[in-house]
């Protein structure tokens, strides 16, 4: 079996905590399938400083492993710096985390010969190939986000529920912060509510809290009374997704300056949820507007507002964007992403 060095942030044993810990550990769920696979965890390294004695070591008695970079391009950049100096011949890998990346190579922010030390390159977005490869980096390809999808909720069921539902459910499922657009929500709601809207739908947020918001979101949550906060979703158990399919759409007004293909898109898909997402970063390469959801400009409440208005009224077909999402969530399967085939062409499966 072929060894492969993994390097990111992981949190090995314990629940993601973030997008990044989520895709990491998907990724290594399914390499273990394939190859000899060492982790080298990076999360809350200064807990644990060790681990870069234990980088050293496998680095040294595993000179011919390939290795994996799946963190944030700052990391990165130093440690492909570092083994350019010294004349290392490494096959490497650059998983690419976030979606500034590209905007970060055109703008200078890193020299792009450092990144070219890496064989290959994986970004979320055909829009960062296109930069990279602009750029002069070779070996850039795109690989979309994914998740291992062992179980699909009932939609047929759901389509029905929500046929029959007294208001139009919407759910907001990610980091509950101002950058993700929560703030744009609350005030959507109070538009909606003021139209006299107020009995025709509701608002459910999920997610970890940001702690410097808490207060300011808790208030603002506290004065509207068809929106709460749950907290967090386990969409580890089919008893998260058969909670996620009870909503008609999901909200993601979005304009944080890290997102990419963000793993939100693929629950969605999962439950059958059109994504009423802004145009923001690569959303409107992931989500086929009017297919799979609603694209309005970012920053923009009122058009927000307007799209979840036309949801509630009924000039929408959710119905029929909640079916085309459906048959969306199977390309992001993460056996499907990286299988065997795949795996093979880019060296992680020996011949």
């Amino acid at each position: 079996m072929k060894k492969v060095l993994f390097v990111g942030w992981v949190n090995q044993g314990n629940a993601p905590v973030d997008g990044e810990t989520a895709k990491n550990q998907y990724i290594i769920a399914e390499l273990k399938k394939y190859c000899r696979l060492t982790v080298l965890d990076f999360y809350q390294k200064n807990r644990h400083p060790w681990i870069y004695l234990q980088a050293l070591w496998a680095l040294v008695t595993q000179p011919k492993a390939t290795i994996i970079f799946s963190t944030s391009a700052k990391n990165v950049y130093g440690t492909l710096k570092l083994f350019r100096a010294l004349h290392l011949k490494r096959d490497v890998i650059h998983w690419v985390i976030g979606g500034k990346f590209g905007d970060n190579i055109q703008n200078g922010m890193f020299d792009a010969d450092i990144f070219g030390y890496a064989k290959y390159t994986f970004v979320e977005s055909h829009v960062m190939v296109r930069q990279l490869q602009e750029c002069g980096i070779k070996g850039v390809s795109q690989l979309p986000n994914f998740k291992v999808i062992p179980y699909f909720p009932d939609l047929h069921k759901a389509l029905n529920d929500r046929k029959h539902s007294s208001k139009t459910r919407f759910v907001f499922l990610s980091r509950v912060m101002p950058e993700k657009g929560c703030d744009y929500i609350l005030e959507a709601i109070n538009i909606l509510n003021e139209k006299g809207l107020h009995d025709r739908f509701c608002v459910d947020f999920y997610g970890k809290m940001d702690e410097t918001y808490e207060d300011v979101f808790t208030q603002k949550i506290n004065q509207l009374d068809n929106a709460d906060y749950y907290g967090l979703l386990d969409l580890t158990t089919a008893t998260g997704y058969d909670t996620l399919v009870t909503y008609h759409a999901m909200l993601f007004p979005t304009y944080w300056k890290g997102e990419g293909f963000a793993g939100v898109f693929i629950d969605a898909f999962i439950a059958g949820l059109p994504m009423l997402v802004s145009d923001w970063a690569h959303n409107s390469e992931i989500i086929r507007d009017g297919e799979l959801g609603l694209l309005y400009p970012v920053h923009d409440v009122k058009a927000l507002a307007d799209t979840m208005e036309k949801c509630i009224i009924g000039e929408i077909n959710l119905e029929e964007m909640a079916v085309h999402a459906r048959n969306e969530a199977s390309r992001y399967d993460a056996a499907q992403v990286l299988n065997e085939d795949y795996l093979q062409s880019i060296g992680l499966i020996e011949r």
